[in-house]
């Protein structure tokens, strides 16, 4: 019985979180639309949103695919990767606007692409990217050739995020106070899933170069060297100006890599390695006072907890006991709890609304 509701609950959700207004997705509305096992729902309202003719509605649609692919189900990539050469020709098209969403559009698309790719080819990495050192060593097989590839698909998937990362950063006007800008904070916002993306990728490709130069000879391994040095410094020096921006700092502890890259040629020097760890603090909140936490796959019982929970939030614990005891809850008085149940009588009229235009375009 909860299944029809909550997806209608979820259509409402990315509606929302997807819209033309330049302003950062709410975070209450991305989590919800993580509550499935799969991303059908996603994709049968996203198919009917112009995202070819309007710039933000397709930023603000890259950031929340990317953050449903990195927490979603499994079930998304599965879901997502026949979208793959939609989302090809829309990046090619909106690499031909200069100007405003256009490029950053371009870019997140192409990445969104990369990322689907990476984690098809290597279904052992999860979205978020998260594996313990013995599960890196599994992905490879034990093979030098595999981690010489891997390596390779590595610098690939961070060579996309870095090119957002920077051309997010050159699109805004550093001079200014850009980061407690509504329009300021729509472009960054999606650099969040970005940094904790990156944090991985470096952290892996130091371990797979230190494990490779204890197999090949230094020389074989030059241009992984020099790709690896270019993008250190890339990622260095948008880790330092990503922390000191204002927007950040409340939403995530950045880490700082090393002053100097690892050396490869010396083995010992694997000890020194310290994985970036990237902390979204417990009390952190995003511009719609919504905790950002990391969000794993729910079943229909804890989708029914969330309900409840919310429930229990506005009328107090005691209501689902007793609906007719208004004498104390929460504090409020017959008349403040008469008005609060007319406003939510005028909320599900409104989804009412929505759900049956959403049903009228389903059957044109």
């Amino acid at each position: 019985m909860l299944t029809y509701p909550f997806s209608v609950f979820q259509t409402v959700s990315i509606n929302k979180a997807i819209n033309t207004q330049e302003v950062a997705v709410k975070e209450k509305h991305a989590r919800n639309i993580l509550f499935r096992k799969g991303a059908q729902t996603f994709w049968s309202v996203v198919n009917r949103l112009p995202l070819s003719s309007n710039a933000v509605l397709c930023w603000k649609f890259c950031h929340v695919f990317h953050k449903l692919l990195r927490d979603g189900h499994p079930n998304v990539l599965k879901d997502s990767v026949r979208y793959k050469n939609e989302l090809n020709d829309m990046s090619r098209m909106w690499s031909h606007l200069s100007e405003g969403y256009g490029q950053l559009c371009s870019i997140y698309l192409k990445l969104l692409r990369t990322k689907m790719e990476f984690h098809t080819k290597n279904p052992r990495f999860p979205g978020n990217l998260q594996m313990s050192d013995r599960q890196l060593d599994e992905a490879g097989e034990n093979d030098v050739n595999n981690f010489f590839q891997l390596t390779v698909e590595m610098f690939d998937y961070l060579e996309c995020e870095l090119n957002l990362f920077q051309t997010v950063f050159s699109s805004l006007d550093m001079s200014r106070s850009v980061s407690v800008t509504a329009t300021g904070q729509c472009r960054l916002a999606p650099l969040i899933q970005v940094i904790l993306d990156c944090s991985h990728l470096y952290d892996y490709t130091v371990k797979l170069l230190f494990k490779l130069h204890s197999c090949l000879p230094a020389d074989t391994l030059q241009g992984h060297r020099d790709r690896f040095l270019e993008q250190f410094r890339k990622l260095k020096d948008l880790f330092y100006r990503s922390s000191n921006l204002q927007y950040f700092k409340r939403l995530i502890q950045i880490p700082q890599l090393p002053e100097n890259p690892p050396n490869f040629l010396r083995a010992s020097a694997l000890s020194e390695h310290i994985s970036p760890v990237v902390v979204i603090p417990a009390e952190a909140s995003s511009p719609d006072s919504e905790p950002i936490t990391d969000l794993v796959e729910t079943d229909t019982a804890s989708q029914q907890s969330l309900f409840d929970n919310k429930f229990d939030d506005i009328f107090g614990s005691s209501f689902s006991n007793d609906p007719f005891n208004f004498s104390s809850q929460n504090g409020m008085n017959k008349d403040d709890k008469d008005r609060l149940i007319e406003q939510l009588y005028q909320e599900i009229s409104a989804l009412k609304e929505e759900l049956e235009n959403f049903k009228a375009e389903v059957s044109m």
